[in-house]
């Protein structure tokens, strides 16, 4: 890593390389700057098919007191990737334990909704027409509510579904723990995620026949609409308990719920601090990286001197954290998060 520059008045932001480039004649000079991050996740970290020019995804609207790189594995235009397609991309892999592996300053993750998502639109009977059992899929039927098959949480989620689908999303995380485990430059490098806010079930697409993608499956599974909201949280919430209780080292979960203004049920396009059904707008991703941001700040030991106020602000009041150079050499005893 560069010997840190002089200090910064002004933030400024990351700048975001796609990891096609590396090898190529467009490759940035990593050691331009102080801070370099590996990225990999789903649609909140890519551009995906939504509005490229609005910065509307959570990576463009991070800014740092230094120079900080990020190197995206996450795929443009693919909203729904799964966590263990993602994890086993063959290029995130040789940039964080193969032949093109560097030390990284952490490796950022987006992870989990998109499954989520999937899992929640497996019908109760496939398209062969044969049912699917319960502990098949997350939503029960209307003959299911609240009976011995439901969740303590909510009557219309499937117990066992919900556990099945927690478990295997354990497994990724500790399959990607493995990974960085076998790499020579970045077995102790700080992995940092978050969860996610809460999404208003809604007729909003993305366009280009992508999206809705919960209203589908509530309306089939018959879910009434004044439960929609609180059906769709309690997943969200569920979800965050998955990824804040991995008990991984050096993992730290930044709690991102309860920061945006929720959409209006009843609107088609954007509204509030949602784009559409599942993705924040631009202004809304820009109330949601502070949170990242100041996380990183307190644990990579990035001089909080030179934040702006506010970010300042946010990152003083986080528990005090080790260097990197000190988490290097001995690993945390488990995840952290805020």
């Amino acid at each position: 890593m560069l010997v840190q520059s002089a200090e910064i008045t002004m933030a400024e932001k990351m700048e975001i390389v796609h990891s096609e480039k590396l090898g190529t004649n467009s490759a940035p000079i990593m050691g331009g700057f102080n801070w370099q991050f590996l990225v990999q996740g789903d649609s909140w970290f890519s551009t995906s098919t939504l509005k490229p020019w609005s910065r509307s995804n959570l990576l463009e609207q991070m800014e740092f007191p230094q120079r900080a790189i990020a190197i995206n594995c996450a795929d443009p235009g693919d909203t729904l990737a799964h966590m263990v397609e993602w994890r086993r991309d063959p290029l995130f892999f040789a940039c964080l334990a193969g032949p093109r592996q560097m030390p990284w300053s952490a490796i950022f993750l987006s992870a989990g909704g998109n499954d989520l998502i999937d899992a929640v639109q497996v019908p109760a009977v496939g398209d062969d027409q044969v049912p699917m059992a319960p502990h098949e899929r997350l939503l029960l039927t209307s003959t299911e509510w609240g009976g011995v098959l439901a969740s303590n949480d909510n009557k219309y989620i499937s117990a066992q579904g919900w556990e099945n689908f927690a478990n295997h999303l354990v497994l990724q995380f500790k399959a990607l723990d493995f990974i960085r485990s076998t790499s020579t430059d970045n077995k102790n490098t700080p992995i940092f995620t978050h969860t996610y806010d809460y999404a208003t079930p809604r007729a909003s697409g993305a366009g280009l026949k992508l999206g809705p993608w919960l209203l589908p499956a509530l309306k089939t599974y018959q879910i009434p609409e004044d439960d929609w909201n609180a059906l769709a949280d309690a997943f969200i919430d569920k979800l965050a308990a998955v990824v804040m209780n991995l008990n991984l080292p050096n993992f730290h979960v930044v709690d991102t719920r309860r920061t945006l203004t929720r959409a209006d049920r009843s609107a088609t396009g954007e509204s509030n601090d949602w784009e559409n059904e599942i993705h924040p707008t631009a202004d809304g991703y820009r109330k949601l990286a502070p949170l990242l941001v100041s996380r990183v700040c307190k644990v990579l030991n990035i001089p909080a001197a030179t934040l702006q106020p506010a970010l300042a602000a946010a990152t003083d009041a986080l528990p005090a954290a080790a260097s990197v150079a000190a988490m290097r050499q001995t690993p945390a005893a488990g995840s952290a998060h805020h």
